[in-house]
């Protein structure tokens, strides 16, 4: 009996102390105007697509799903221009694609890879050169990826990381594309095959990869950084909850702020909780709960240039966490739909473009909308 009162007393004292260390604050008063607004229709239905910032600041969408229940994919592409609020065609893909990756090259040419295509998953890659407006051939990856991450390397290569090469499989396996050749080489071994995990480049070039699930569906905790210079892998801790389908975003201190995801209960198991990296340390420490539990929302997190980080999908409603605060502000206003997959994307203006992204139902969005950032 006396030691159960005793731990009462420290869940007690220990919850106190949380919230005293992070907040979460109320719903703001509106600013006036809403923060989300419409911003148009695209020209096809779209989620788990991507979206690139060109170097002149038109945004391309490329591929996704284009029907309900995900079906089918798309191979077409349109471009937004933000400043005209135009939404344009543009030549398609070589193939369909859904949970693929880009990555805008130093050259402005944008890298498309891997993905769902026609029932498989495929190795193909291709560029989009915004001068000719058209997609070419970029080869063919060592494997089959989708739901893989594609991460911008300081010499300009691209690291693939990851994801599945099939239905209820995942790859441990990575790959560096080299723009001065054209060619893809293999890169460090994860220490754990993974999907729906998520990872970012860390201040000292190195890659932090988090979470995600393994090929027996078992849901990770685990956290690794890739060293390609070094040529390795290696499992560096582990959040204090597994996670999968969740999203990270690097703070301007260098710490990585972990939002969301969810357990094997899928939507059911919705998280709203956050977790911060500290490199310092290689420990994961719990944040403050969002406002809503989100999951879906790995392309639709941005680290803003004021070092708040903006997270617009896997709710209607977007919030914004403040490191200096340690809190989130929802923001008014919101983009109907459950928002899952969707894309956000960082305009030259300051403010950020959200396109397409599913509801709980799978049908996908048609719509865009802009964040305008308080």
């Amino acid at each position: 009996m006396v030691f159960r009162l005793v731990t009462i007393l420290v869940v007690v004292f220990g919850v106190l102390f949380f919230a005293s260390a992070w907040t979460v604050e109320p719903r703001p008063a509106a600013f006036g105007e809403p923060a989300v607004s419409p911003f148009g229709r695209m020209m096809t239905m779209r989620a788990a697509h991507t979206a690139t910032r060109l170097e002149d600041g038109r945004v391309l969408l490329a591929g996704g799903c284009a029907g309900n229940g995900c079906s089918p994919f798309t191979a077409s592409a349109e471009i937004i221009g933000p400043e005209s609020g135009a939404f344009t065609d543009t030549a398609s893909m070589a193939v369909p694609r859904a949970s693929h990756a880009a990555a805008l090259l130093p050259d402005g040419r944008v890298l498309v890879t891997g993905g769902w295509s026609e029932g498989a998953v495929t190795r193909s890659a291709e560029f989009f050169d915004p001068q000719a407006a058209t997609f070419l051939p970029a080869g063919e990856m060592l494997e089959p990826r989708a739901g893989h991450q594609a991460i911008m390397l300081d010499d300009g290569r691209i690291l693939l990381i990851g994801g599945e090469p099939g239905l209820n499989e995942t790859v441990a396996t990575t790959e560096i594309f080299d723009p001065a050749t054209g060619a893809f080489t293999a890169g460090p071994t994860l220490e754990t095959s993974r999907s729906s995990f998520d990872a970012v480049k860390l201040q000292d070039g190195r890659v932090l990869v988090v979470g995600g699930h393994g090929e027996n569906g078992e849901i990770l905790a685990s956290a690794e950084i890739i060293d390609v210079e070094a040529g390795e892998s290696g499992v560096i801790g582990s959040m204090n909850v597994p996670r999968h389908k969740h999203a990270i975003a690097l703070l301007q201190d260098g710490r990585v702020l972990v939002s969301g995801g969810s357990d094997t209960s899928d939507y059911d198991g919705r998280y709203a909780s956050t977790e911060i990296f500290d490199p310092a340390d290689n420990e994961f420490r719990m944040g403050p709960d969002m406002h809503h539990a989100r999951f879906k929302h790995r392309d639709s997190v941005i680290t803003l240039p004021d070092g708040r980080v903006l997270i617009a999908g896997g709710h209607p409603e977007p919030e914004i966490f403040d490191p200096e605060t340690g809190s989130f502000l929802l923001l008014e206003g919101e983009a109907p739909g459950g928002l899952s997959f969707a894309s956000a994307t960082l305009l030259s203006d300051g403010n950020v473009l959200l396109t397409g992204g599913y509801d709980d139902r799978i049908r996908p969005a048609i719509r865009a909308w802009r964040i305008s950032l308080p």
